[in-house]
């Protein structure tokens, strides 16, 4: 059903800029997250919910890498790949402008960074009940919060949002970032009056997956003067409930030279409105308005959904979050998703007979005489005999040499370890070579800068 009712976007073009001491010159979509990419969580959780076909959009350059990495994937989605230009500085609004002959229904939007379990369908539910503009996906927060990041000691200051919810009906009062707050924050009266009780949370993460009506893109595409989905168009949109029309349809006018005009950047221009449209508000059953008017007259609606407690949910946008990812991966994959899904990929090369909770991407070449535990190793890594490796993540193409021990480290993307090195606590940056018996602790190494404090905001 959901198929045919909804299409599915998956944001796949972003450069990963919050995850510079790991991800190098690799799609960020592609990022090892046990033993699949990225990307391929979000997808498979549309599998999920029966959508068979998902446009992915991309950078025009990256194409062919996701391509070729999603088709030694166990998806059975039909992908429709929209490449977005690699020198432009698109935002994700701009890239939904960009696609916008593709879409031809309602559709969700969901970022390519979101590892989850959840059920998607009482927020889907909620969009049809009410006849939504927008409903969007909340996690609590702090999934990360107990993870100590390797390298030199640092703040890990998280991104948080203010986000107000009215109790009765989860319609969304307001969004905004935290850092955009002063010391008070600062209620209108409008969004109190005849509404019941708001509440504002601070621990709440937009978990970047929208359900949105086919006309809200129209309308965007009109805003040319916004560039960001969640930043600008979120709060614009939200402050848009609040428009009215007014008692008698304004006639369109018509211009000195005679060419009929219509006010296209007003929302009410695109919101459906025909008689038929109303008496369906009026006696829908699902109608909670506290007024004799269904929704105190708002035709722009829009709706925050709290996932439940127990659900899994994090954005992997930070390289603290995608260390969280991969170290939790191992105690929570059948939660997340199920037994058929094997933690060592079939096209994982494992000689290695001393290994307890590893996680093996495809074609990882784990070789025989080394002891590999609590650790996720990526695809096309190489590890060498006579390797002690634990509570590590080796990313993609990296390659370790023979006779090192390497513990709580992160080695990044094509990275090289030669032979004999020690490492404690470490930051590999991508296509760093570790010089033969370095013995290093507490350190980032990376090409940017030898020695560097890390900044995770």
């Amino acid at each position: 059903m959901t198929n045919s009712e909804f299409q599915a976007v998956v944001f796949a073009a972003g450069r990963g800029t919050r995850l510079p001491e790991v991800l190098g010159d690799a799609p960020k979509c592609l990022l090892p997250v046990g033993p699949y990419p990225l990307i391929w969580y979000p997808l498979n959780l549309l599998q999920q919910h029966n959508f068979s076909e998902v446009i992915v959009v991309v950078l025009e350059q990256e194409k062919l890498e996701i391509q070729s990495a999603l088709e030694n994937t166990p998806l059975k989605l039909k992908l429709d790949y929209a490449t977005i230009p690699g020198d432009s500085d698109f935002g994700t609004a701009d890239s939904l402008r960009y696609i916008y002959d593709k879409i031809k229904s309602d559709f969700l939007v969901v970022s390519c960074d979101l590892v989850s379990n959840v059920n998607l369908y009482p927020l889907i539910n909620k969009f049809r009940e009410h006849d939504a503009s927008l409903a969007l996906l909340l996690f609590p927060s702090g999934f990360e919060s107990d993870v100590v990041m390797p390298g030199p000691k640092s703040k890990h200051k998280p991104e948080r949002d203010v986000i107000g919810i009215h109790a009765a009906t989860q319609r969304l009062a307001f969004v905004s970032a935290a850092s955009d707050c002063e010391e008070t924050l600062n209620i209108q009266r409008h969004l109190l009056k005849n509404r019941g009780r708001l509440d504002v949370y601070s621990r709440l993460v937009d978990a970047h997956v929208y359900v949105l009506k086919k006309w809200v893109i129209d309308y965007l595409r009109r805003k040319e003067n916004i560039s960001t989905f969640k930043g600008e168009f979120l709060p614009h949109l939200i402050k848009k409930q609040h428009s009215k029309r007014p008692p008698k349809a304004v006639q369109d006018t018509t211009s000195d030279v005679g060419v009929v005009t219509k006010n296209e950047d007003n929302v009410l221009h695109y919101v459906p409105h025909s008689i038929l449209d109303q008496k369906i508000t009026q006696t829908s059953l699902f109608n909670q308005s506290l007024s004799q008017v269904p929704y105190h007259g708002d035709v722009v609606r829009c709706y925050g959904i709290q996932a439940p407690k127990e659900a899994i949910g994090v954005r992997v946008n930070n390289t603290l979050s995608f260390l969280a990812i991969n170290r939790k991966l191992a105690s929570i994959w059948n939660e997340l998703c199920g037994e058929k899904h094997p933690l060592i990929s079939p096209g994982a090369l494992v000689k290695s007979t001393q290994t307890k909770e590893i996680i093996a991407a495809d074609n990882a070449k784990l070789s025989e005489k080394t002891s590999l535990n609590f650790s996720v190793f990526g695809p096309n890594c190489i590890i060498n005999p006579k390797n002690i490796v634990a509570n590590s993540i080796i990313m993609s193409n990296a390659i370790v040499e023979e006779g090192c021990n390497i513990d709580n480290c992160i080695i990044g993307h094509r990275a090289v370890v030669k032979s004999g090195s020690v490492l404690k606590n470490c930051i590999i940056g991508p296509n760093y070579v570790v010089e033969e018996d370095t013995h290093s602790q507490a350190v980032h190494l990376s090409n940017a800068d030898q020695f560097m404090e890390i900044d995770i905001q």
